[in-house]
């Protein structure tokens, strides 16, 4: 036993940092913490410790404060005070007391934030949490996933977030987006899944730093017209990657595929692609493609994706 142990302590950091990914959080404390000096201190380091939570049935532990990613699967009331160094929290099903724990004095670390298949009785949380992500309550966050099918709305108190870099979100109106565009001025990559049009006057200065978009449209919801999609991408001049959802519900046999929009909008674009939701009997693939071929020309890569699919 102690000839094991002195085998493993041979080996050079960087090497057990990798042995250690593959220990249960648990297991790796009751293994090897407070062996030696050297372990404590390279677990305590460790940034891929990760714990997955499923059920209500758990004992707090003592390797919580060093947990770094923090995935709760279910509606699941846990204290998270004692989670002080996540860095990664991606939550599934949130219950209104976990969003209600939702802040810096509990999240001082937090860098990426995931919350998706919300309940409707915990929506009334939605508006708060946006305040505290679009104001930095978070200051070190610099990506978030929000409740992709859920209605965001603007609040009173949105100010900036200057560290968030890569947003992903679900319903929103063009006012809403470009409050998203103004509080973040640092944002980089922007998801969006529906976008609703809104009259509501807004004026804000183009947004120069965001580079990918991702535009998301299903048969299951309302769906992108091509005037929405011009009025967002007139504030993002500087996109680099534009790809786009769209279905056949609505669709038009002369359609220029965006073309005309992106040679308005985007000098600066170097990729775009289309991806097309097929969802009845169309046979023309070959003569769809062809058309978009034709439609964009050569100073950016485009690429047509066909994805035939049932709509139930």
């Amino acid at each position: 036993m102690n000839n094991n142990f002195f085998q493993l302590e041979s080996l050079p950091n960087e090497i057990l940092i990798d042995i250690f990914q593959f220990f249960h959080p648990r297991h790796l404390f009751q293994s090897l913490y407070t062996l030696n000096t050297r372990f404590n201190i390279l677990i305590q380091s460790l940034n891929h410790l990760t714990l997955t939570l499923s059920t209500n049935h758990y004992n707090e532990d003592d390797f919580f404060p060093y947990i770094r990613i923090l995935i709760i699967n279910r509606a699941i009331d846990i204290n998270l005070n004692p989670f002080i160094q996540v860095r990664c929290l991606i939550l599934r099903y949130p219950t209104d007391k976990l969003l209600a724990q939702l802040n810096l004095n509990i999240l001082p670390q937090l860098e990426h934030l995931s919350i998706n298949s919300m309940h409707i009785s915990v929506l009334n949380r939605i508006p708060t949490l946006c305040d505290k992500i679009f104001s930095d309550g978070f200051p070190k966050l610099k990506s978030c996933y929000l409740f992709e099918w859920e209605t965001i709305t603007k609040g009173q108190g949105w100010t900036i977030s200057p560290s968030l870099n890569i947003l992903k979100v679900g319903n929103i109106d063009l006012f809403v987006y470009k409050a998203i565009l103004s509080s973040c001025p640092n944002l980089y990559f922007l998801q969006l899944a529906t976008l609703i049009s809104n009259n509501t006057p807004f004026h804000i200065l183009p947004h120069r730093n965001l580079k990918r978009m991702t535009i998301r449209s299903t048969a299951l919801v309302q769906p992108w017209n091509d005037e929405d999609i011009d009025s967002c991408l007139s504030y993002v001049p500087n996109l680099e990657y534009l790809c786009v959802h769209k279905t056949n519900m609505f669709f038009k046999r002369r359609y220029d595929w965006l073309a005309s929009i992106i040679a308005c909008r985007l000098p600066s674009l170097r990729r775009f692609k289309f991806c097309f939701h097929i969802f009845d009997a169309m046979e023309c693939d070959i003569e769809i493609e062809e058309n978009f071929k034709i439609a964009h020309p050569k100073h950016y890569q485009s690429r047509f994706i066909i994805n035939r699919a049932q709509l139930f």
